[in-house]
């Protein structure tokens, strides 16, 4: 792919923000110059290059794609969240200032509170908050400006480094290839040209087709929603301070209202502080390194609403395959269950040769089954 397509695909997702609050047709809308780029770059076919295992052969003949979280892959920087502690720092020095606590501090009575937070809480209990509030003298509002901004440089590190763990382990995607010459490719993902590649067709937004809750005639509870895009290869990584400093600010709120009693707030807080850019996550977890430019990657995202999607080390999608390639060097007894499994499917099989030119690229050669 032409880096000025890649290019392109970076300034029109960067230039995109999809608010938490905004509704899923709204979102969609919002997000379809992606989908169209996407679309127009997507080649017929991306490749995803496999180890022979009893479990990958079971994948392939089940239609089943592995999704993994970003701590479990190659590569350390991987979904790394990078954020600038310069501009930190200067977030922080805007916060000591007297003058904007005493603005929150400073309520005559619950009708001063906003009606959001009314809505949510308890008026009694509201009223018993206020009071104290309210008991406050200057010393003790100084006192808590200044006590509270040490709270937040005592925390503040730790946090973030659990912000990025949590990242790297709550994204999921399975990676593909534009290449299925690159004898690179064979050797560190397919056990040195011994395993085999899947070929996939992700044209016509057929991100995944799974057809069980068709076949019960019922409504999916727990859809899978999937989203492919390219990566994007720099040799400085994304800076995503402003979703550090959400994050931050999400923990922080969080865990004050915790310590007034106010123990299931999550609800509240998405609603009273929604996150500036769902996509985030991806914009995150598609920058790499141009050390790895060659492999040409492109990333499918999944998400689910099901209880246990986020805990679980590897997630299934279902999207069939449609063609098999086999390494040039792979046993003779892989190589029969590859193509026993491709003639009952009835998709293309082929086996990589070397080629003959002085060109450094493998060669698939169509089988025969």
């Amino acid at each position: 792919m032409k880096d000025s397509r890649i290019r392109e695909f970076e300034k029109i997702l960067e230039g995109i923000r999809v608010p938490a609050n905004m509704g899923m047709e709204q979102q969609a809308q919002l997000m379809k110059p992606i989908s169209d780029i996407v679309e127009e770059m997507l080649p017929s076919r991306l490749y995803r290059f496999r180890q022979c295992s009893e479990r990958n052969f079971d994948a392939v003949y089940k239609d089943q794609i592995w999704v993994s979280r970003g701590s479990d892959v190659n590569d350390d920087y991987d979904t790394c969240l990078y954020y600038d502690n310069k501009k930190i720092n200067e977030w922080l020095k805007s916060l000591h200032d007297e003058k904007f606590y005493l603005k929150i501090l400073n309520l005559k009575s619950t009708q001063s509170i906003p009606k959001l937070i009314r809505d949510f809480f308890p008026a009694q209990e509201l009223e018993k908050r206020l009071t104290i509030i309210q008991q406050l003298s200057q010393h003790d509002i100084e006192k808590f400006a200044f006590d509270f901004k040490q709270y937040i440089q005592d925390n503040l590190s730790k946090k973030l480094e659990e912000i990025t763990a949590l990242i790297q382990q709550g994204v999921k995607f399975a990676c593909f290839s534009e290449n299925i010459s690159s004898a690179m490719m064979w050797g560190h993902y397919a056990e040195n040209g011994t395993g085999f590649a899947l070929g996939y067709d992700f044209r016509a937004g057929k991100l995944n087709n799974c057809p069980e809750c068709d076949k019960l005639e019922k409504e999916c509870l727990y859809p899978m929603l999937c989203h492919i895009y390219p990566i994007i290869y720099n040799n400085k990584r994304y800076d995503a301070t402003e979703y550090a400093m959400y994050m931050f600010q999400y923990w922080l709120l969080s865990d004050v209202l915790c310590k007034c009693g106010f123990v299931n707030n999550s609800q509240w807080i998405n609603i009273v502080m929604p996150c500036p850019d769902n996509s985030m996550l991806s914009k995150i977890a598609i920058h790499k390194s141009s050390e790895w430019k060659p492999e040409k990657e492109w990333r499918l995202f999944c998400s689910n609403y099901r209880p246990d999607f986020f805990y679980e080390a590897h997630s299934v999608v279902k999207k069939n395959s449609v063609a098999i390639y086999l390494g040039r060097k792979i046993s003779s007894i892989n190589e029969k269950i590859l193509k026993d499994i491709a003639r009952e499917k009835g998709i293309e099989c082929y086996k990589m040769e070397l080629n003959k030119s002085q060109v450094y690229k493998l060669k698939p050669i169509k089988q025969k089954l």
